[in-house]
């Protein structure tokens, strides 16, 4: 029955609050959703009866009639009353087939009416009980007695963090989001950029056309991402609807997305089922209704591996990162840097001020490079030291660098303290420094020598800001040519660990080819091949952790 049915989008219901029996539900269309959910094959019939009108079904059924045998099939039509063509009809019909009983789904549904997020011209259909193909946008919009079920049985409550999987239209994101309230949070994701984009508008449509959702929903976030890979923000929710078919042995990913008293609704296999996790990690499973749902994309091994790769190693770069920063802070004794540079640097940008108090000077300094001593001494520990010391050098005008930096980079060191020359415009923070360093194109001009050669003055001065900004413009400058040598200048400095990771992971990736056209590679530091070694086999242990975890029968043939 299902198969000859399928096409002609038939939906046999039960009702889906009986107690103490599972109710079954029969859903012989595609339940597409787009994003994560949903690639099927079903999903060519639902494209190919759009394309040949709405009022006929694959087999040249009426839409009418459809909806009619339907409800002839449901055992007692006249107890739905009319079939709905708004949406007082359309709740009203729920409510007597006792599919919307908890008031606050109840509410959502009244407030956040289904015609505003279908398209414009299929509107005259958005307030019938039964799936809606959207093809030209790529997803399809369940029926109304599918979403309030769902949300009934997640009993989503004020502060709830929500996730919804396969948001497409963004319907069920919005009705989370009234329900859960300002306290709570929602998401939706999609890995279908149309479904996002349309979701965006119609956010923005019901937060201008209804005040109370404005007022009382939290706000909602879409994006794009897909489930079954790792989440760079590591979020867990108290409750997650799922849009499509999940293979038995993904749901486990679904569930470790849960806190602790969540619930997860999912379709499985011809099933949509209800998980609990209670305390102690346990699970409960129930069975709402027997569905037909379209499958959800899972991401291959590979696609896996190298997303969690990727976001492993960013939250270690980040780590460094902030320990880095957090380290010349506090051996700052106090002194606010930032203050400091700011101040300097509005003095020294003034037309009138060209009253510099010392001259920066060297075998390889022709002539000098004029500077402030207070912004040295607010910049640079080594001259703070210098300056604030009872010796006779304290007073001194001159301050004379090593000759082994060249004139180029002791240039590029006072213009990066006044934020002048390829530093104009640098900002402070990472984010800033980023962007910096992918548009500013006068950067480029700079040879990868002087870069470094300023990154080792930064050290000898003692000057974090600036080593801090060579070691993330040296960062994007890794190649195969110069990896081995920046890798030891890293380790020389010790101040740039993110750099040292940097080029640690790219040996690692690209070894055959370092090995091949690198000539220094081979007079590398044991110490530093040891290192090499260490970042490869802890990136092999990664890659069989998570291969473990998504093919458990890879860990059985492991111990035998």
């Amino acid at each position: 029955m299902a198969d000859e049915e399928e096409g002609n989008l038939i939906e046999v219901r039960m009702d889906a609050h009986e107690e103490d029996e599972t109710s079954v539900s029969e859903e012989e269309d595609l339940e597409e959703m787009s994003g994560d959910d949903l690639v099927s094959e079903d999903e060519d019939e639902a494209g190919a009866e759009a394309e040949r009108g709405a009022t006929t079904g694959d087999e040249g059924m009426p839409r009418h009639v459809q909806r009619a045998l339907w409800r002839i099939l449901v055992g007692d039509p006249a107890s739905l009353g009319p079939e709905p063509t708004t949406h007082d009809e359309l709740i009203q019909s729920l409510k007597r087939a006792r599919v919307l009983l908890d008031q606050r789904v109840s509410r959502a549904m009244e407030l956040i009416p289904r015609g505003s997020f279908v398209p414009e011209e299929q509107r005259g259909e958005a307030y019938l009980d039964c799936p809606l193909a959207v093809p030209q946008l790529g997803f399809n919009i369940s029926a109304p007695h599918i979403h309030a079920t769902c949300l009934e049985k997640l009993c989503l409550e004020p502060g709830h963090r929500f996730l919804d999987v396969g948001s497409g239209c963004g319907l069920v994101t919005c009705l989370g989001a009234y329900i859960v309230g300002k306290t709570g949070s929602v998401v939706g994701i999609e890995i279908n950029d149309d479904a996002l984009a349309i979701a965006e508008k119609n956010l923005a449509s019901i937060k201008a056309d209804c005040p109370e959702f404005a007022l009382t929903a939290c706000e909602v976030t879409f994006e794009k991402h897909n489930v079954f890979l790792p989440d760079p923000k590591g979020r867990l929710y108290d409750r997650i609807n799922v849009a499509g078919t999940c293979p038995r042995s993904r749901v486990p990913s679904l569930l470790n997305l849960l806190r602790e008293d969540g619930k997860l609704i999912v379709p499985c296999g011809s099933e949509l089922q209800l998980y609990n996790k209670e305390g102690g990690g346990k699970m409960r499973m129930e069975v709402v209704s027997n569905v037909r749902f379209g499958t959800l994309v899972v991401p291959t091994d590979a696609e896996v591996v190298i997303r969690t790769l990727e976001l492993d190693k960013k939250r270690e770069i980040d780590l460094l990162r902030r320990v880095d920063t957090s380290s010349s802070q506090e051996s700052d004794g106090g002194m606010d840097e930032d203050h400091c540079f700011e101040e300097e640097e509005q003095h020294a940008a003034a037309p009138s001020d060209n009253h510099y108090d010392c001259l920066i000077i060297g075998k390889r300094i022709p002539h000098g490079i004029p500077c402030h001593k207070h912004l040295l001494a607010g910049t640079c520990k080594l001259f703070k030291a210098q300056f604030t010391s009872p010796m006779k050098d304290a007073r001194a005008n001159e301050l004379e660098i090593p000759e082994n930096f060249s004139f180029q980079a002791c240039q590029l060191f006072v213009d990066f303290l006044y934020g002048k020359g390829v530093f104009l415009g640098l900002g402070d923070s990472h984010e800033e420094t980023s962007r910096f360093l992918e548009t500013k194109q006068e950067l480029q001009d700079v040879p990868t020598r002087t870069i470094i050669d300023t990154l080792q003055l930064g050290t000898y001065v003692n000057c974090a800001k600036l080593c801090r900004f060579q070691e993330a413009w040296l960062e994007t400058l890794i190649s195969v040519e110069n990896c081995v040598e920046l890798l030891t200048v890293a380790d020389e400095v010790g101040c740039a660990p993110c750099l040292q990771r940097e080029c640690l992971d790219f040996i690692v990736e690209e070894y055959d080819e370092v090995v091949t056209k690198t000539s220094n590679f081979e007079g590398l530091e044991p110490h530093l091949v040891k290192q090499i070694a260490g970042r490869a086999c802890k990136k092999l242990s990664k890659v069989m952790n998570v291969l473990r975890d998504r093919n458990p029968v890879l860990e059985n043939e492991g111990s035998t």
